[in-house]
């Protein structure tokens, strides 16, 4: 099972049932799925990272992760594929990745970003199991 987490870079707290929900697949050995950037990945990484989980793969448009909080984590980069991509464009090749690769989805959205409401379209399009959750 792989669970892809994302959500909006306004959020840098995560609330209290995104804990809980990770807390839940940590218990059974799910493979998260996580972006690089600030905001929700950051909480989410450093959140696992406070738990000992390493069943975490960092998922980054570049070469390398922006931010690695997590000890042990895979790093899946998706530099081949956003070549001479930039802006949302590159960062949504990642994201894009984790979608294709996961089995559900958490999202965690401000009812703003615009990138959160791409991914939330992209999971809803692959007839994925997802939830949303939005800052208490």
């Amino acid at each position: 099972m792989k669970l892809f987490i994302s959500g909006s870079k306004s959020i840098s707290v995560l609330p209290d049932d995104a804990k809980q929900a990770l807390d839940e697949y940590m218990a059974n050995g799910t493979e998260i799925l996580v972006g690089d950037c600030y905001g929700v990945d950051a909480a989410v990484q450093k959140y696992l990272e406070s738990k000992g989980y390493s069943n975490v793969s960092i998922y980054c448009s570049g070469e390398t992760p922006r931010n690695n909080f997590t000890t042990g984590a895979k790093v899946r980069s998706c530099a081949e594929a956003s070549k001479g991509l930039t802006g949302s464009a590159f960062h949504y090749v990642k994201d894009i990745q984790m979608a294709n690769d996961c089995d559900q989805a958490i999202m965690l959205w401000d009812g703003k970003s615009k990138g959160t409401g791409e991914n939330i379209r992209r999971i809803k399009e692959l007839k994925k199991p997802y939830r949303i959750i939005t800052e208490a």
